[in-house]
């Protein structure tokens, strides 16, 4: 070994070795940023059903040569763990890190050498590389990622604006910070005998989730919904793998729950991901206290230390009635501050074909797709 300290060595990039790959969830759960869902097996296999090619890739700093196995005992190195999916064109591939790559954002700079300076086969043909860092988004940072080579692009990922929930404190002390009009829908949902159970997954559950989730808008449903088989992965996915919940409201009015809510705790955070009710309510503030159950049982339970209640409007437009998450912005601020992360950045490797593909093969995509792209 040298004098050298791991921070002063640069950053490599390897793919992961198959012991790594048998352990990925917990490995990436505890990257520096936390762990992001996102970042997962589940997630990872979803993707792959939208032609997304999933790789598995180590960066790591403080050792001269990758290790063929396991790690030697006491090894001084720092690792961390990326899903990169991969999208084939002829322009090539391109590998989005969908809020990755989970490094410190004072790395990230090192981080775009080791990926432009990729020894082998790992990153050969790539020509960009959409990176994520959940990180707050401020002047400052956005400086720091153009300085690397970085260059902002649009936001991808939902809960890019968010509104976060320190789970840390005491129980009471979190109600207490919650918004007066929210602490009051909670307490007369109790009041009036509103249930809420934390149900198993199941077939069942999941045409119950759906069918709520459809009826969500005044009855107009979303949009921007997927398919149910879309759904049914995911669910069944991380439910398998005791990273998914599913949470059921009843108020006595109907035939079965009038609120419906889906979550994920994974790394430091558990994220309200899905969400549906019946437009008519007999007791208000149901679906306020199917949130406050389930950030009491995380926090509990399952040791997740911040609650997301995922996607609002960016923070300068949340008072704008034509966002299109303005009416969930409405509700999830009772529960705290929009909070703004960065949007994603592309670094780019080769310009030429970065260009080709945003400018000809993208454009076609779409076409096909008859939707654009998520990830661009």
């Amino acid at each position: 070994m040298t004098d050298q300290t791991t921070a002063d060595r640069p950053w490599t990039l390897r793919r992961a070795a198959q012991h790594e790959l048998g352990e990925w969830d917990e490995l990436v759960q505890h990257n520096p940023d936390g762990g992001q869902w996102t970042q997962g097996v589940a997630y990872a296999r979803l993707k792959a059903t939208e032609r997304l090619i999933p790789r598995f890739l180590v960066l790591e700093r403080g050792v001269e040569e990758p290790p063929e196995g396991e790690p030697e005992e006491g090894e001084p190195v720092e690792r961390v763990y990326v899903l990169a999916l991969e999208h084939r064109s002829l322009a090539g591939r391109f590998w989005y890190l969908p809020l990755g790559p989970g490094a410190a954002f004072d790395d990230l700079g090192g981080i775009a050498e080791a990926i432009r300076g990729a020894r082998g086969d790992v990153a050969r043909g790539v020509y960009a590389v959409k990176v994520e860092p959940y990180e707050l988004d401020t002047e400052e940072r956005r400086a720091a990622l153009a300085a690397a080579g970085f260059r902002a692009a649009n936001t991808i990922q939902q809960n890019v604006h968010t509104v976060l929930v320190d789970l840390a404190p005491a129980v009471e002390d979190i109600f207490a910070g919650f918004h007066k009009k929210l602490r009051n829908h909670i307490r007369n949902a109790e009041k009036h005998g509103y249930r809420v159970e934390k149900v198993e997954h199941s077939e069942a559950t999941y045409e119950q989730m759906y069918a709520l989730m459809q009826t969500v808008a005044g009855g107009k449903g979303v949009d921007t919904m997927k398919p149910y088989a879309y759904y049914h992965q995911l669910w069944s996915e991380l439910c398998e793998r005791g990273q998914g919940h599913f949470w059921f409201g009843y108020d006595g009015a109907h035939d079965g729950p009038q609120a419906s809510a889906f979550m994920i705790g994974f790394g430091r955070y558990a994220l309200a991901k899905d969400g549906g009710s019946v437009p008519d309510r007999a007791i208000r503030g149901g679906a306020h206290l199917i949130r406050w159950t389930a950030m009491q049982w995380f926090k509990e339970h399952d040791g997740r230390e911040v609650y997301d209640t995922y996607a609002t409007p960016p923070s300068w437009r949340a008072d704008d009635e034509t966002h299109r998450m303005h009416g969930p912005g409405i509700f999830k601020r009772l529960f705290g501050p929009i909070v703004d992360h960065l949007p994603s950045h592309d670094l780019v490797l080769d310009q030429r074909r970065y260009a080709i593909f945003l400018r000809l093969l993208l454009p076609i995509e779409r076409r096909v797709r008859r939707r654009p792209w998520g990830i661009w």
